[in-house]
């Protein structure tokens, strides 16, 4: 018996619907002559994009849109205006469709790979179960572009398994920091301990991310059980819904020296950031890791966990303190790298993190960008 095409069928159908309702717009399907000496129309769309606005993703797409705009190009939310390539970051169902519209237009397609299988696992209730079907989804979404775009040479590595097929130029490009607005502020001392109603030589550690397994919120909570004389801030929040039993019952649980804020403005976290004693960042997998970035870019001491992405890049004793174990074992390696960093008995490696951030500021990722645009001849189009 032959298969049913109804995956396709469908896609049909609302490709005959966007056709219907941009004709006033695109008046044909057929790839205009190139237009020399006008800037690009880069599309990146809003769509579903807007469920992950507080995500690692969502800062992602923000700073793209940065970068494009650093290169003096339009950035374009609306699949229906003219546009000459499209950015692709999420992996919701309308990407797969977003793809085809554009190569319909005879538009290129690049799609960013922030995700992969590894960084599912230990993040909602059920992820680890269904991450080997996350997996062959996310590689189908990588296979609708003209080229891949991601993070680090680590997410490289991954995503270039033959479990995910690629055929496509892998490129990579860091999703980059800002560090003209993320930076050192002595200032911001004073600043934080006073909006969280702390004594001006209360000492304090912060983290920044999703409520997750992954994230490390488990063995953060730990670590700050066995420091009660620190303050332990977790900015960032994960929607009730989402939230695993494990995690939900350590917050419910933690001890009254941890604060969690929620998600907060980006001046907040940057003077949290700046006024913090330590960075704490317990996470057991990334792609990049943008918080990360904007502790380094303002000069925050790192003690991060030992996984492979940071392993010879923020190497241990160079860019950060790194503590290395599981369950009981990393608890307590932090425990005493954290107690050794804040009685000033490890060395300042605040200025090698700053150094690295330089290396990614957004300028940076912008003219690899362009880069990227002229590997895979992006060229304006005439409307």
């Amino acid at each position: 018996m032959p298969r049913t095409r109804l995956p396709g069928t469908l896609c049909d159908r609302l490709l005959d619907r966007l056709s219907s309702a941009s004709r006033r717009h695109v008046p044909s399907r057929r790839p205009a002559a190139p237009v020399p000496d006008r800037p690009l129309r880069v599309l990146i769309p809003r769509g579903l994009a807007a469920l992950a606005t507080q995500s690692g993703i969502g800062e992602a797409m923000r700073h793209q849109r940065r970068a494009v705009e650093a290169l003096g190009h339009e950035v374009v939310t609306s699949p229906f205006a003219p546009f000459d390539v499209v950015h692709l970051n999420t992996p919701f169902p309308d990407t797969p469709l977003l793809a085809r519209w554009a190569r319909w237009r005879g538009r290129p397609v690049l799609v960013w790979a922030h995700s992969t299988e590894e960084d599912f696992r230990d993040s909602f209730t059920g992820a680890n179960a269904i991450a080997p079907w996350f997996r062959r989804w996310i590689a189908s979404i990588y296979r609708t572009g003209d080229a891949v775009v991601t993070p680090t040479p680590y997410a490289r590595s991954l995503i270039s398994r033959p479990q995910y097929r690629l055929r496509r130029n892998i490129h990579v490009l860091s999703n980059g920091v800002d560090t003209t607005f993320f930076r050192p502020d002595p200032s911001a001392r004073e600043r934080l301990r006073e909006s969280l109603g702390l004594a001006p030589d209360a000492q304090v550690v912060m983290s920044v991310g999703l409520q997750m397994v992954r994230k490390g919120i488990l063995d953060w909570v730990e670590v700050a059980r066995r420091l009660p004389d620190v303050t332990f801030v977790w900015y960032g929040r994960t929607d009730p819904r989402m939230i695993t039993r494990d995690v939900a019952a350590a917050i419910a649980g933690a001890p009254a020296n941890c604060l969690f804020p929620g998600y907060v403005a980006p001046t907040v976290l940057r003077d949290a950031y700046a006024g913090c004693d330590a960075f704490c960042f317990l996470t057991r997998e990334e792609t990049e890791g943008i918080v990360l970035l904007e502790a380094l870019a303002c000069e925050a001491p790192v003690v991060v966990r030992d996984i492979p992405i940071y392993r010879e890049w923020l190497a241990d004793g160079r860019v950060t303190h790194m503590v290395r174990g599981e369950g009981r074992a990393v608890v307590d390696d932090a425990v005493a790298r954290l107690s050794a960093l804040l009685a000033g008995d490890l060395p300042d490696l605040t200025a090698a993190g700053r150094a690295e951030a330089e290396a990614v500021d957004l300028h940076r990722v912008a003219e690899r960008l362009g880069e990227i645009y002229r590997v895979q001849g992006v060229r304006p189009i005439g409307r």
